[in-house]
């Protein structure tokens, strides 16, 4: 059984909660529910959409038809029905009712054929957590079973007779993307959280100030953000700083300062349609270049990217244990879709990661503490303010093994390929049987869709019954996964890029299939020498060779303007 409903009328009139209600009461009975929500940038009026997809599996699904569309005015229907196939639409207008979205609710529970008294308890449940008059309670219930009576009273009894009333499985529990990404934060020990309000990172917030045990600090731009969450890193803590492309913008200043200090962050970046901005409630990828490419200097942040609802809550536990073992920043990429979308989730696959602190040094009478000391694997021990005879300078000049600014050409390269080896030192330790920075659905198949984030769900369902097609979800971008390199390598199938990521994912072919970039940088820099020209051209010749070698067919790339280096 799969079944789509949407609840539609003007911001502010509770579409959401008739939903969210509704949610909730098929993930206690078992139910697979996809929760979207589409919304305009405006606080009153316009059209506000919540579409859920329910199903008796466990596959996730998401479709143009809706088979149920209860609408609140005519805008609704005349804005949505261009963009989906409406089949059966209710127009939710009844002059005795004065809480639309109880009334709505009672029509659902009708046309799922749940029962009133679920969409009872579930009313009582909620005025347990405030205070409501009894005049408020009473009329929430007799608008609900007003609306189960308006189905009721249906004349066109053609719409499809649905039966959820049955518990079919274990309860689940529904939840939003960035309450995933907050509670594996916060579960993993986040202690600080810094962020600017903006859309579709702002609902981390409210999860956030829930507890009490993390220092929330909401600043006055972006930039005192992303400098905020450094200085409580530098201080110790476990932190974590969110925003969108706007304001991720702002930040690059405090990644660059925490790529040369080493001090790490975390940094949720959640995108949105731009450019500028843009259409700020809406959906986009367009970031990921951006996020590859935060920092200036010889260094790339490290940058995950989970595609799944449980992978999000489990990737903020990775960021921060990161974070804190290789000291660099870390990007959590995210999307306004996988942000602000729900899904039912089994409790047990939100999986929490081990606290890992990293190199902390022991505290020592004697003040010789090198802070950047230079190590095989490019990792220093690291300390904090208040700990005995580990005092440093941390600057966001180059440095010595003390922090001692030092722009010896030297120093500046056994620095630079310090912070190189830390890389290598990830690639090395992280990508094994435990963690893949990649997901291959259908290897055998001819032909493969690369694609990220939540889209996943989408194409996961279209190849579901193709057998000729297979799926590769790019999860750590970087570093990359050497396997995948492995795999595409071995291969002689066809690779497919969706238009939303076509010229996102051919920039980052050129920079996961070149070698020894980083290298030839810090070549060039650590030797102060600026033969642009020459090393461009140098560069350009590596990267065709190297693509076909490794791509075969430089023609098929062409069109995607891959030739054109």
């Amino acid at each position: 059984m799969k079944v789509s409903i949407g609840f539609s009328g003007p911001a502010g009139s509770g579409v959401n909660t008739a939903g969210l209600f509704l949610a909730e009461i098929l993930s206690e009975k078992g139910y697979t529910v996809l929760g979207d929500k589409e919304y305009a940038s405006i606080i009153k009026g316009d059209n506000n959409c919540f579409f859920l997809y329910i199903s008796d599996e466990n596959q996730v699904f998401i479709r143009k038809e809706i088979d149920f569309f209860l609408a609140y005015d005519q805008y609704s229907i005349s804005k949505n029905e261009p963009i989906y196939d409406l089949r059966h639409t209710f127009m939710i207008k009844d002059e005795n009712c004065k809480y639309r979205n109880t009334f709505t609710l009672g029509a659902a529970l009708k046309l799922l054929n749940l029962s009133i008294d679920e969409g009872k308890a579930i009313l009582k449940r909620q005025f347990s957590l405030k205070s409501f008059s009894q005049e408020i309670m009473d009329q929430n219930y007799a608008d609900l079973e007003a609306g189960y009576e308006y189905i009721k009273r249906q004349e066109n009894t053609d719409f499809p007779q649905i039966d959820c009333s049955k518990v079919i499985g274990e309860k689940k529990i529904f939840m939003y993307g960035n309450e995933c990404i907050a509670k594996g934060a916060m579960d993993s020990d986040l202690e600080f959280y810094a962020a600017y309000p903006m859309t579709p990172a702002s609902s981390i917030i409210d999860e956030v100030v829930k507890n009490k045990k993390v220092t929330f600090l909401q600043a006055e731009d972006e930039i005192a953000v992303g400098m905020a969450m450094l200085g409580a890193k530098f201080a110790g803590k476990r932190s974590m700083c969110g925003t969108s492309g706007g304001g991720f913008a702002l930040m690059t200043e405090a990644i660059a300062f925490s790529n040369q200090a080493e001090i790490g962050g975390v940094y949720v970046l959640s995108q949105r349609d731009g450019p500028s901005t843009g259409t700020p409630t809406f959906t986009g990828q367009g970031d990921i270049n951006y996020a590859l490419n935060a920092s200036f200097g010889d260094t790339k942040p490290i940058v995950l990217y989970p595609s799944t609802f449980e992978e999000a809550y489990n990737f903020a536990g990775k960021a921060l244990n990161y974070s804190d073992i290789y000291q660099h920043p870390v990007i959590l990429l995210s999307d306004k879709q996988l942000s602000e979308s729900y899904l039912t989730i089994e409790k047990k696959n939100l999986i929490s990661e081990p606290v890992l602190r990293g190199k902390i040094a022991d505290e020592s009478p004697e003040d010789t503490f090198k802070r950047f000391e230079i190590t095989e694997d490019g990792i220093s021990p690291y300390s904090y303010p208040g700990r005995q005879g580990t005092t440093f300078i941390a600057s966001s000049y180059e440095h010595d093994e003390y922090g001692f600014t030092n722009e010896e050409p030297t120093t500046k390269g056994k620095m630079m390929e310090k912070r190189a080896r830390k890389i290598q030192t990830f690639i090395q330790n992280e990508f094994n049987e435990n963690f893949y920075g990649y997901e291959i659905i259908n290897p055998e198949a001819k032909k493969f869709f690369i694609t990220m984030g939540v889209n996943r769900y989408a194409l996961e369902q279209w190849i579901k019954n193709k057998s000729e097609y297979g799926l590769i979800i790019v999860k750590s971008l970087y570093p990359f996964d050497p396997r995948l390199k492995v795999f595409w390598r071995k291969t002689e199938k066809e690779f497919r890029i969706g238009s939303l990521l076509k010229g996102i994912i051919v920039e980052c072919l050129k920079i996961w299939f070149v070698k020894n970039v980083s290298s030839m940088e810090t070549g060039t820099q650590k030797s102060h020498i600026r033969e642009k020209s020459r090393y461009i051209l140098s560069l350009r010749r590596k990267l065709f060779k190297k693509m076909q070698e490794t791509l075969g067919e430089v023609s098929l790339f062409e069109k995607e303007g891959l030739g054109m280096i």
